[in-house]
């Protein structure tokens, strides 16, 4: 070679910063990455935005890098050779063309279509945020329905996530997550999380700091200290599933003992004035409907509307019409009487002077009374907050878990005004020059939110559905929860023949999850797996899943090779929750071309539908989500063109002078956050419900067809009032089974997706915990363990795993933990197999044990520990 033409080579003729997102976890932060001479060589956070860590980046983003040139990804379209399916066994992958491969899928597609689209299942994760549900799922649910019935859905890894706090949220806030207050909160408890703490959502992150920095007392109640507990004022080991009972006895004092309560809040913002009957319903207006309420200056009772309402009652029983009742709040307050902090003291391990102690510095600590005057506005300051994300309410008791400390806020007054728990992307006015995108919380006509913001599907999501016998789908009966892990579950067969569900799916179409490792014990998931005869799998890398089960497998692109624009419709956990940072609108654009023959899979749903004819209902779709004018929307016939179809949702929602070239230039839009956005609460009459009148018809009618159909789920968890019960693993006798293991989430990791890029992996093989099974170190101690032991942990049901042992002091000397979604065992992933410990193998889902309500499993065991030769 010419020295001209060597050094021609070396030039850079290219060097360039291109801003997009990252969607490594759900909280898709800001992020931007340096190209030079069509190469990515650098990724890094963008400064000036608020979503993530402004100009930071956690390390599962930074290792995108790696993922893009990762010699191990999936390149080509894949056919399985080998006919016999199971976890380990070998596919015997032969490279085929895409026309090949969308022939065999629209084939497929079309014939299981015609003949029952309930044959067909979509299973989904969840780490790629609302991209998923707006571009893959919709379409391919619009697409492949017929009035024969819809495809089924299987949210792999969601009822092991946040099915019990997503309903709180949206009942009482229209929200998917809320959050503390953090520029201005001054006493937080943490249940059980290390979000904001070194977990996700890097904005939380960074706000947690700036509030720890400024005094703000954090209080961490959890098995295990760790990233939140090692930041906090004060750590509170607590035995697992416990959390609820803990809430509850503070709930105790703080209303019965302290009588510490924000009784304005309480009249005018919850249903704690609502007369209930001796039945348990609402005492209602004859003509409206509407619950009643006493008004103490009329000495009478009216609507709780009645604009002419001089004082709320709620501490006085009435006779209405002959009709004896009371408010709500004596029935809330004398319920919480039977849970006294030494009562949760013996559930919970948790001493009672503790209990009583944060009790009461989180009820001083509310400053009831106390004002604050922001941009003009003046409204109630209440600087304390909870949090927690999944694990308190990730457990069959749930429900009630999350109920009981969401109460803790609104018994002093903490939800919607500054320093308390707030959320955002629910009351959103818009950008001020087109008002889009607009999102407003809404009163049913009992006086309690309906949904505003989106809460994944739902136009409307109270009052709820009434629960039904289940004709195709077991959500049908359980309409609180937001999936149901209805495939993976040991006793699957048993419920799909008392349901009379359809059992048999023709036809699975698999996209961003790991389907065996990332929900209870693969054996259950891969039983189901192999009984059906094709399966397609839009994947990165090869999985366990994919190696075991899969037909088809579609080379997916990372999101450094693709373009998308649901930005613009809200995220759930991309968006800052402080005033002063702003509304930011991020779009995702290519950094690069797709290598390879990788293609994106929402356009190729689109390529599927259309060859299987239904071009115009995508179109139709598309139009609806996007709330296009007649003027912007996509004609019958027309061809989708993606960043046609990006620059039709940028512009519509921004103007023309904000199209996908502006975005592709800037990466994000921003603008001003208003006080009565942040804090809508206080500036709306809508209430919170601290008693559920509507689970009593809700317990009566699902009562009825569970009977009928010999469903085994507790009813006892039907109640209008929070309650405390245990969980599958405090029913245990055997001494034997002396442990309880659970799972924790490394801050490195993002479920199964991650452990395959070599610098995540060398960051947790310095690590001391992440690859090991860890125990209290006295505990150890005790059994004769010590730290290097390969030791087996046995659950109660015989399930076992083994490992290699680990030891700490900050650790409940009850529990074994181990880091969640390890162990790999796939061929097609040599950096990350044999590598940890898959804990889900020790979780056996049974019907019975989930949350009866919103149907979270159970992921905490009760084991036992030896050591292996």
């Amino acid at each position: 070679m010419k020295k001209e033409d060597e050094m021609k080579k070396t030039e850079i003729s290219e060097d360039v910063w291109i801003k997009t997102q990252c969607h490594r976890c759900m909280s898709n932060c800001s992020l931007q990455a340096r190209r030079v001479n069509g190469t990515v060589v650098q990724l890094e956070g963008i400064p000036d935005s608020p979503n993530g860590a402004m100009g930071g980046l956690c390390p599962k983003g930074l290792a995108e890098l790696q993922v893009l040139y990762d010699p191990n990804r999936l390149n080509v379209p894949l056919r399985r050779t080998n006919q016999e399916k199971g976890l380990g066994v070998d596919p015997r992958w032969k490279e085929i063309t895409w026309e090949e491969a969308l022939d065999e899928i629209t084939s497929k597609l079309k014939t299981t279509m015609d003949d029952d689209p309930r044959k067909i299942m979509i299973q989904h994760g969840i780490t790629p945020s609302n991209m998923i549900v707006h571009l893959f799922l919709g379409p391919l649910l619009t697409g492949l329905s017929t009035p024969k019935g819809t495809p089924s859905i299987s949210v792999s890894s969601a009822a092991h996530c946040g099915n019990s706090g997503h309903f709180i949220n949206a009942l009482n806030y229209a929200a998917f997550v809320i959050g503390p207050d953090w520029k201005y909160t001054k006493y937080m408890i943490v249940f059980g999380t290390n979000s904001a703490f070194g977990g996700f959502q890097m904005w939380a992150n960074r706000l947690a700091a700036e509030a720890l920095e400024h005094g703000m007392k954090l209080v961490v109640f959890d098995p295990v200290c760790g990233n939140a507990a090692s930041h906090a004022t004060e750590w509170i080991p607590i035995t697992p599933g416990t959390d609820g009972a803990v809430a509850l006895a503070m709930l105790n004092v703080i209303v019965n003992e302290l009588g510490i309560c924000d009784i304005e809040y309480l009249k005018h913002k919850t249903n704690a004035p609502y007369l209930i009957k001796p039945d348990g319903h609402y005492l209602r207006d004859e003509t409206t409907n509407k619950p009643m309420v006493w008004d103490n200056l009329a000495s009478k009772a009216k609507t709780f509307d009645d604009p002419s309402i001089g004082d709320y009652d709620i501490d006085n029983k009435h006779e209405v019409d002959g009709v004896n009742c009371q408010p709500s709040w004596i029935s809330f307050k004398e319920n919480l009487k039977k849970h006294t902090p030494e009562r949760s003291s013996d559930i919970s391990g948790v001493p009672a002077t503790t209990i009583r102690r944060i009790a009461t510095e989180y009820a001083k600590a509310a400053s009831i009374g106390t004002t604050i005057t922001i941009d003009g506005k003046q409204l109630p300051y209440r600087p304390v907050a909870t949090y927690n994300i999944r694990a308190a309410g990730a457990h069959g008791n749930g429900t009630h878990t999350i109920f009981a400390i969401d109460m803790l806020h609104h018994v002093v007054g903490a939800a919607g005004v500054p320093g308390s728990t707030i959320t955002v992307s629910i009351e959103c006015f818009g950008h001020p020059e087109t008002k889009r995108p607009y999102m407003g919380v809404k009163a049913c006509p009992d006086g309690f939110v309906t949904i505003g913001g989106r809460w994944l599907f739902p136009d409307r999501f109270w009052p709820p559905r009434e629960p039904v016998a289940p004709r195709n789908a077991l959500g049908e009966l359980f309409p609180l929860a937001l999936d149901i892990p209805l495939w993976g579950i040991a006793d699957r067969d048993e419920v799909l023949i008392k349901t009379k569900l359809n059992s048999q799916i023709d036809v699975l179409i698999n996209y961003c999850t790991n389907g065996v490792m990332n929900s209870g014990r693969p054996y259950d998931k891969g039983e189901f797996l192999k009984r059906v005869p094709f399966i397609i799998d839009f994947e990165l890398f090869p999985t366990e899943f994919n190696e075991g089960f899969a037909d088809i497998v579609l080379p997916s692109t990372c999101f450094l090779e693709y373009s998308e624009f649901t930005g613009v419709l809200h995220s759930y956990h991309n968006q800052s929750l402080a005033l002063d940072e702003p509304w930011a609108t991020h779009i995702t654009q290519k950094v690069i071309e797709p290598l390879y023959q990788r293609r994106y899979a929402p356009e190729v749903v689109i390529d599927i539908l259309d060859r299987i004819g239904v071009r115009d209902r995508v179109n139709g779709y598309y139009n609806h989500i996007l709330e296009l004018d007649d003027s912007e929307q996509l004609k019958p016939g027309q061809k989708i063109i993606w960043e046609e179809l990006c620059d039709k949702a940028v512009t519509h929602y921004y103007g023309l002078e904000h199209n996908w070239e502006w975005f592709k230039k800037h990466g994000f839009i921003s603008w001003p956050k208003k006080v009565e956005e942040v804090y809508w609460r206080h500036f709306k009459d809508i209430r919170v419900q601290i008693y559920w009148e509507y689970m009593l018809d809700m317990k009566e009618k699902t009562q009825k067809i569970v009977n009928e159909l010999g469903l085994p789920i507790n009813m006892e968890h039907y109640l209008p009032l929070p309650d405390w019960f245990p969980i599958a693993p405090h029913f245990v006798s055997d001494s034997q089974y002396d442990l309880y293991c659970f799972s924790w989430a490394d801050s490195t990791h993002q479920a199964t997706c991650t452990q395959e890029q070599p610098w995540l992996d060398e960051a947790s093989r310095m690590n001391p915990y992440t690859y090991f099974i860890i125990m209290n170190a006295k505990t150890a101690e005790k059994k004769g363990l010590k730290v290097g032991d390969r030791i087996e942990i046995e659950s109660s049901r015989g399930n076992k795993v083994n490992g290699v042992l680990q030891v700490r002091k900050g650790q409940h000397p009850q529990t074994v933990t181990i880091m969640g979604c390890a162990g790999h065992w796939a061929k097609g992933q040599p950096i990350a197999k044999g590598k940890g410990v898959n804990m889900n193998s020790l979780i056996e889902i049974h019907l019975a044990e989930c949350d009866p309500i919103t149907m979270s499993i159970e992921p905490c065991v009760k084991v036992k520990v030896s050591r292996l030769k």
